[in-house]
């Protein structure tokens, strides 16, 4: 009986071992998010610029996408297009080119925040987020 249970407890440890092997967690990404251009903090109604950023990964990335969003949309500065997005790899470039609309001098603050929010999507349903805050004003 003895010998019995014994080889039940080391057959249950076994189990928790090799399940706890095979269930682990695979490392996460290094990923790398650099804003090589922003957009400044005055616009001229009309003027547009782009802004810019550079995605590095140690991991091969499913996709990853770069969209805007606006606290008051359509008003002060919108986006041009609408986001950008890139395929699998390990690096990728992304831009969005913006607009000053119109005056922000009746805004909270006077100025207009602008977001831009990029996300990689990595296999296992991981994703990663970088937010990117710009208070523009419009004169």
């Amino acid at each position: 009986m003895f010998k019995r249970t014994v080889s039940m407890v080391g057959l249950l440890v076994l189990m928790a071992l090799v399940t706890g092997v095979l269930t682990a967690a695979a490392p996460l990404p290094n990923t790398t998010f650099t804003l090589v251009q922003d957009l400044p903090l005055t616009m001229s109604v009309g003027e547009t610029q782009t802004v810019i950023v550079h995605v590095e990964s140690d991991q091969e990335f499913i996709s990853i996408q770069a969209l805007p969003s606006f606290q008051f949309p359509g008003k002060g500065v919108v986006a041009v297009q609408g986001g950008d997005r890139a395929g699998r790899g390990t690096s990728a470039t992304l831009q969005i080119t913006f607009q000053a609309k119109s005056s922000t001098i009746r805004m909270p603050g006077g100025a207009a925040p602008v977001y831009v929010v990029v996300g990689v999507r990595y296999r296992g349903g991981y994703v990663l987020v970088q937010e990117y805050l710009f208070n523009v004003t419009v004169e």
